[in-house]
């Protein structure tokens, strides 16, 4: 009985430590619960942890097995007879006692028996320590001669995104945090094209501008920071805050007639390549609040502000006193307004319209790419189960778009 007591107990354990989470171990090792360090630093020496655990077990069943087969032939004076039943019973009792039973006990509390596992396996292991390293030294070295390396692998991004998928199927985390660390995963991955304010919407300032002119300008359109240019767009020499500006007015500094230049910070260039997560530790780490984006040619090609940076994770954000503004509106069951100039890859995980990447990164980019035209109001573009109607143009720019998806029906590719 013993025998079979110590049998249950290292199946029990060796189920427990595979099967324990080590996400959640290394929660309760940080908040502290007692045991979890050292369930924590004996799984940091798997090897030696399963050493310990298969030789125990395999010491007692042989034990269980001895003991039964000379009690079978002290009954018995058939020995052959003798030694079937005590084979056949202690494979019995040890597949029902030994394994099956302890191992759905250990599978379905893990943290328990791994708790309580602990420290009688500390010793053990030290007891039979000079067997175990003989062991563990076997088993290296069998397993270098078959090319098996040990195993440390580490959680990756797609474990993490499919726990916090999960974590939200199960209510444990809230949809919209579920959807913002979705976001953050793919934060580091995109580019500043993908992101930025193109060149046709930087609403920039002439640096001969005055102070009493910029104001007209800043009435209309109302940001914090504007591109400083001589000549055209193309040509950006800096940046005007509008801190600076008021700043510089409440100590008398300026006048109204004054150049805004007088003011000007030096602008922060950066290739539309650049990796979204790297830029905005550039930005924060250097105190930027905007990057002038310039193409291969040596040409802006846009802007994009620490704000935008944000958004991409959190959503849009408002100016104060503003509520935020969507990219999408829903008019109707399965149908969107949307602004054409929601990035790809926003429309696909806002919207679910699984629209393929390629050589463009807006909605507007898409529509021209399938249609091979500048479109006109009201024009159409079938892809898929998707209807596109171009519900505003801004002379040769897309503005705003209908997508209406056909549920009922089997639209083909159309483009």
């Amino acid at each position: 009985m013993l025998f079979l007591v110590f049998s249950a107990f290292f199946s029990a354990s060796e189920t427990a430590f595979i099967s324990l989470s080590q996400v959640r171990l290394a929660h309760m090792v940080n908040i502290g619960r007692p045991g979890a360090a050292r369930v924590a630093r004996m799984l940091q020496r798997p090897e030696k942890l399963l050493a310990t655990v298969l030789l125990s077990n395999n010491l007692v069943n042989t034990a269980l097995a001895s003991v039964a087969t000379a009690l079978a032939i002290s009954v018995i004076d058939n020995a052959d007879v003798a030694v079937l039943l005590a084979t056949v019973g202690a494979t019995l009792l040890l597949l029902v006692f030994g394994e099956t039973l302890p191992k759905n006990l250990a599978w379905n509390r893990p943290e328990s028996v791994a708790f309580r596992a602990t420290q009688p396996l500390s010793i053990i292991g030290w007891i039979l320590s000079p067997a175990v390293r003989l062991l563990q030294g076997l088993s290296m070295s069998v397993g270098y001669l078959l090319g098996i390396k040990p195993n440390r692998s580490h959680v990756t991004e797609e474990e993490i995104r499919t726990m916090i998928s999960m974590g939200a199927s199960d209510g444990a985390v809230d949809a919209s945090e579920a959807e913002m660390l979705e976001k953050v995963f793919h934060f580091g991955d995109r580019q500043v094209q993908e992101i930025m304010t193109p060149r046709t919407e930087i609403v920039g300032v002439e640096e001969n501008t005055t102070f009493e002119q910029f104001l007209d300008t800043y009435n209309q359109e109302s940001h914090t920071r504007f591109p400083v240019f001589q000549g055209n767009i193309e040509n950006i020499i800096g940046v005007l805050s509008v801190k600076d500006l008021l700043q510089s007015m409440a100590r008398r500094e300026v006048q109204p007639g004054t150049s805004v230049t007088t003011v000007v910070r030096p602008a922060y260039f950066v290739p539309e390549t650049k990796l979204v997560g790297i830029l905005f530790s550039e930005l924060t780490q250097q105190g930027q609040q905007m990057a002038i984006v310039i193409d291969q040619f040596g040409g802006v090609s846009g802007l994009v502000t620490l704000k935008r940076l944000m958004e991409v994770v959190v959503g849009p954000v408002g100016e104060e006193g503003e509520p935020a503004q969507e990219e999408f509106d829903i008019v109707g069951e399965n149908i969107f307004e949307v602004g054409a100039g929601m990035a790809i890859q926003e429309a696909n995980d806002e919207l679910g319209l699984n629209l393929p990447e390629g050589n463009y990164q807006t909605l507007a980019g898409f529509i021209l790419s399938r249609l091979g035209h500048i479109p006109e109001e009201k024009e159409c573009l079938h892809y898929r189960d998707l209807r596109m109607e171009v519900l505003e143009m801004r002379r040769l720019k897309i503005e705003r778009v209908q997508i209406n998806r056909l549920v009922e029906q089997a639209v083909g590719e159309d483009g």
